[in-house]
């Protein structure tokens, strides 16, 4: 099967891009920030490659992990949107 359409919404865009300078500040390395920024590209293509490998949450939505990161998506007919990425040990959704 070949792998769905990925959307990364503009939220979870601004997620990543400061989960990435949070870890470039705080290890001060360049290549630490270029690791994690491959692992969560390989962990997008494998959603989008096998969607359902994600646990299913009872919002609809599915999750998995990438290091110590939380990966929230939906899975449509035609694409895979990211919805959220956020540190495993924040509640999501936030009213939980």
């Amino acid at each position: 099967m070949p792998a769905k359409r990925l959307i990364v919404t503009p939220k979870a865009d601004n997620e990543i891009k400061s989960i990435l300078a949070d870890v470039q500040a705080y290890t001060g390395s360049i290549p630490s920030l270029i690791k994690l920024k491959n692992a969560f590209i390989e962990r997008f293509n494998l959603i989008a490659s096998f969607p359902k490998a994600g646990k299913r949450r009872d919002d609809g939505t599915r999750e998995t992990f990438c290091r110590h990161y939380r990966i929230v998506y939906r899975e449509s007919d035609d694409c895979i949107e990211i919805i959220t990425v956020i540190h495993s040990r924040r509640r999501y959704p936030q009213d939980e």
